[in-house]
């Protein structure tokens, strides 16, 4: 085990879980900056047509990262309760079995892409020129699919170690290629959202480049030894992450049925459903950090037998959680109007984003203190807990919300049933979390490695 990698089983859980969550949030920090770029080039270059377009491929490309995403998060909490346990030599088949899994999904992707863009397009309502521009993104960026899974797998396996200062360098590496990129392809060569996306495939290949040689450089794998579980490790990873895949699935195909519904209203209103978007995922990313944070400091002391310091880290993580929330939700809320004014000049398009942004923001503690619970039952390998809560919260409370009453109330519908799926979903999970804590299965927390 290379020198570098996290041990979560000793020192102050707080600070184990933040030395663990603030380089990832560095990185995602530095991902959403050029994301932050892409759409401000977009935008400012192809006008509301091109993040029109790009809002409406984002869930198409999410459905393709949905499983990948589950089966991920499942080799990293399977690293992380081997590097709890103290038990090195299993690492091999880990690997293999993670390697093999990321080659066939991202040729499987390539080939989806290239033949079921325009159906499920045409599926979500899409025609004309908003359709073709969709196409284009997703086509292009079906070229750096190897390159993007790839990246992810290092970065699973280097947080499945506990060394996310690792992936952190990895990620700004690709993240500021890409906002280089972007600006040369869209701003300079005038390639349009075609050039957005090239932007993100070639930087993705370079990331995965870097990555893979340095993950090899400081946790190199034995070549040699017993014959490595590859089969095994694989059934292993997709019992665990086939629920984790489900809850992104879901979720993918959601914002599929949220698309079909907005883009009765025209591009306007899809482009302000991609600027706030973007803006949930920057200051989203730091709680879903303290998330997969959570879920490799529980993995590690579940593994280690000692679920007391488990649930310690948990409670002083979402008090933590509470705090930065409030201070995210009051920053976005006070510069709502320069954040809508960055994205874009057109004046409808900015009012829309600044009143959907208005009425989400007040409940962010809604989904913040929930993705650090669910990384908390992930981490204890209740991973289905997680992919419920996503289908009542969302599919049966949000989307059913959004649908029945945008004929009455527009579009303030869709942005007001966000809120109240937040709010199914924090409670469904409080409900878990006491289950697994107290309730008769308690003492089944930890799992052999």
């Amino acid at each position: 085990m290379g020198a570098d990698a996290t041990d979560m089983t000793t020192g102050p859980p707080l600070r184990k879980v933040l030395g663990f969550a603030l380089p990832l949030t560095a990185a995602n920090l530095l991902q959403q900056g050029y994301l932050l770029v892409d759409g401000v080039v977009v935008g400012h270059w192809t006008g509301v047509d091109g993040l029109a377009a790009i809002g409406a491929a984002g869930p198409l490309f999410y459905l393709l990262n949905a499983m990948f995403i589950g089966l991920g998060t499942a080799f990293t909490i399977r690293l992380a309760h081997l590097r709890g346990a103290g038990d090195a030599d299993a690492r091999r088949g880990v690997v293999l079995s993670l390697a093999l899994v990321t080659a066939v999904w991202s040729v499987g992707c390539v080939l989806v892409a290239t033949a079921l863009v325009d159906p499920a397009l045409a599926v979500m309502g899409l025609r004309g020129r908003l359709a073709h521009d969709a196409s284009v993104f997703l086509s292009t960026l079906s070229l750096g699919f190897p390159g993007i899974f790839g990246t992810a797998a290092v970065s699973a396996y280097l947080r499945g170690l506990g060394d996310s200062r690792t992936a952190l360098w990895v990620a700004g590496f690709g993240s500021v290629t890409n906002a280089a990129l972007v600006l040369l392809l869209v701003a300079v060569w005038d390639l349009g959202i075609a050039g957005a996306a090239l932007a993100t495939a070639i930087s993705s290949t370079a990331a995965l480049v870097v990555g893979l040689v340095v993950a090899a450089r400081k946790y190199p794998v034995a070549r040699t030894g017993e014959r490595p579980a590859v089969r095994r490790e694989f059934v292993d990873a997709v019992r665990l992450g086939f629920p984790l895949a489900s809850q992104h699935i879901i979720l993918a195909l959601g914002i599929m049925v949220l698309v079909w519904i907005l883009q009765a209203f025209g591009p306007v209103v899809l482009a302000a459903f991609s600027i706030v978007a973007r803006v949930e995922q920057v200051t989203a990313m730091l709680f879903l950090d303290f998330s997969g944070a959570i879920t490799a400091f529980t993995a590690q002391n579940l593994g280690a037998d000692d679920p007391p310091r488990a649930r310690t880290g948990l409670v002083r993580t979402l008090g933590l959680t509470a705090v930065l929330t409030v201070v995210a939700s009051a920053v976005v809320l006070v510069a709502r109007g320069p954040i809508a004014a960055l994205f874009t000049d057109d004046p409808a398009t900015r009012a829309l984003t600044e009143r959907y942004l208005l009425i989400i923001y007040p409940f962010l503690a809604l989904y913040t203190l929930m993705v650090v619970l669910h990384g908390y039952l992930n981490g204890a390998r209740r991973t289905t807990a997680p992919l419920i809560c996503t289908v009542i919260a969302f599919l049966l409370v949000q989307i059913p919300f959004a649908y029945l009453f945008h004929g009455v109330f527009g579009v303030e519908a869709v942005m007001w049933a966000v809120v109240v799926g937040w709010t199914a979903g924090l409670t469904y999970s409080v409900l878990c979390l006491r289950r697994v804590l107290f309730g008769p299965l308690a003492h089944r927390e930890v799992v052999p490695s």
